[in-house]
């Protein structure tokens, strides 16, 4: 709409929406879409990490119901608009099992380690505008830590010593991820995208 200056597209199984007007916002904006079913808000502008005012939490924790078609889509959802602001929908049903993260045999190795035992998470949060970290728990027998209830994690892991196991792709080394899936912590220290059976075999650390 160029006179609102919002900005709607579908790709894959996600819907961005931007709302580019300097001033204006809008409540119940009714976006056109492809899909007959609740779509839940996975990433938005205005939350607390971007410097935002965290407007846009209901989207995240509770889905949009699926309404009838409007501009050449079969079917729509109402949308609160701040100006300045974009948000990601994807499909709920496609985010319902959170987050897990796996620890790989591979990245336990390259430490000396031959099993998950002593290994601690520490979760980051959010909590009164600030990033705090959350006392350090023990990673589950499983290795794998999951996280329900969120579309994105950061934590810190560390080894029985209490030495932390950095992230080897961020300055603070924590690990990161972003969107709901099965991830694996693998090598020296990054994350694949899939559980460790569904990963390539790699060359242990030190091996040739």
């Amino acid at each position: 709409n160029n006179m609102d200056k919002v900005i709607a597209f579908e790709r894959g199984d996600l819907l961005f929406v931007f709302n580019f007007h300097p001033c204006n916002s809008y409540t119940d904006y009714q976006i056109g879409l492809s899909w007959n079913e609740p779509m839940l808000c996975v990433l938005d502008s205005d939350e607390g990490r971007f410097g935002g005012h965290c407007r846009l939490e209901h989207g995240h924790a509770n889905a949009f119901a699926p309404l009838h078609g409007v501009d050449g889509r079969p079917h729509s959802v109402k949308m609160y608009l701040p100006s300045r602001t974009m948000q990601v929908l994807v499909k709920e049903k496609l985010v319902q099992d959170g987050v897990k993260v796996y620890v790989g045999e591979d990245f336990l190795a390259g430490h000396g380690l031959k099993s998950f035992s002593g290994l601690t998470v520490q979760r980051q949060v959010w909590k009164d505008g600030k990033q705090v970290l959350l006392p350090a728990e023990p990673l589950p027998a499983t290795g794998c830590l999951r996280a329900q209830d969120d579309c994105n994690v950061a934590f810190k892991l560390a080894g029985p010593d209490a030495e932390e196991l950095a992230c080897v792709a961020s300055k603070d080394g924590l690990f990161r991820v972003f969107f709901p899936g099965e991830y694996t912590i693998c090598g020296l220290g990054y994350i694949g995208v899939g559980a460790p059976a569904d990963l390539p075999a790699t060359i242990p650390v030190g091996d040739s």
